[in-house]
């Protein structure tokens, strides 16, 4: 009886030794990390940090996040908190707040959510590669400028793509019920306001491995995104899309999508109360379209390739807009 007190003392000290190591190596990581955001002109200011959850748990609760970027963008937040077993520190799980603050070159946007998640799994090796992450955000809203967009639900995951190096990530987006401004479109009825979903499944090749460092630094950007399957069904047309566009200077994107139309008439009315279409091209779109879908199977229904190049997106010879920028 007495070996096995003993060697229960001996566990439980080596481990209490173990968790107080751990969290100060955290605690001395985040410092560092805060250190190369702001050696790259990044603002990084808190209330105040600390580790708890002795003695299974590394929680990391930051209080008051400030974040900003050069050039006029940030975020903050109410609180931000990260949670690790202590016996299994490579995977984390990240807990939002219900409003957080985005800070664009349009103004402030209050992002809030009924309930917001994510965690990540990083490589267990020295400079932690990530290997695979997801977020769900339920009840999400945006506000900004009296305006206010909504969804029912985001889901977004990503993970190394298979067969390939860890700067390849096969990355997966759901949103449900998304509610859109009514300003935003304010010749269409209620209808054309509530996009029913969205779905995108693609390969996104990065500059760089994601690693922690890269992540936390953001010395990581995308360079190409092949995408597999882009679905949209919105106010009684859907859209169904497949191509390759590359990510030039500022983030404008080029290539070309190979996009199917289900109710195309429809989706031009939604294009041209939306501002997605140039002035005066309705009708050019509209006798393009129809030309492209006369005799087949389905008159509501065509395939047509979208160009996106010299910052416009073109439908054969006709602009249909400005090109957007990731």
């Amino acid at each position: 009886m007495r070996i096995l007190i003993a060697l229960i003392v001996v566990v439980s000290a080596a481990w209490s030794a173990y968790w107080v190591v751990g969290s100060r190596m955290l605690r001395s990581a985040i410092d560092e990390g805060i250190a190369r955001m702001e050696a790259r002109g990044v603002s990084v200011e808190t209330d105040d940090i600390r580790v708890t959850g002795f003695p299974n748990r590394f929680d990391t609760m930051i209080d008051a996040p400030r974040v900003a970027w050069p050039g006029g963008a940030g975020w903050s937040a109410p609180f931000l908190q990260v949670f690790a077993l202590s016996y299994a520190p490579n995977r984390v799980i990240v807990a939002f707040p219900e409003t957080q603050t985005l800070d664009t070159a349009a103004g402030a946007v209050e992002v809030g959510a009924g309930r917001a998640r994510a965690s990540a799994t990083f490589s267990p090796e020295a400079g932690g590669m990530l290997d695979h992450a997801n977020l769900v955000w339920e009840e999400a809203t945006a506000r900004w400028a009296g305006r206010e967009a909504a969804a029912g639900r985001v889901l977004a995951a990503t993970r190394v793509a298979d067969g390939m190096e860890a700067d390849v990530q096969n990355i997966g987006v759901t949103l449900d019920d998304v509610a859109l401004p009514r300003d935003l479109l304010p010749g269409a009825g209620a209808e054309a306001r509530l996009v029913d979903g969205v779905t995108l499944d693609a390969l996104v090749h990065l500059d760089a491995a994601p690693t922690r460092l890269a992540l936390e630094t953001g010395e990581i950007a995308v360079e190409r995104i092949e995408i597999d399957r882009l679905d949209l069904d919105w106010g009684g047309a859907a859209l169904d899309a497949e191509g390759t566009l590359d990510v030039g200077p500022e983030g404008l994107l080029t290539g070309r999508l190979d996009v199917t139309l289900t109710g195309w008439d429809r989706a031009l009315e939604i294009a041209e109360a939306a501002g997605l279409l140039a002035e005066g091209r309705l009708e050019m779109a509209r006798q393009g379209l129809g030309a492209l879908s006369a005799g087949t199977e389905r008159a509501d229904r065509v395939r047509v390739p979208l160009e996106l190049r010299d910052g416009r997106v073109w439908l054969g010879p006709v602009p249909l807009g400005p090109a957007p920028r990731l």
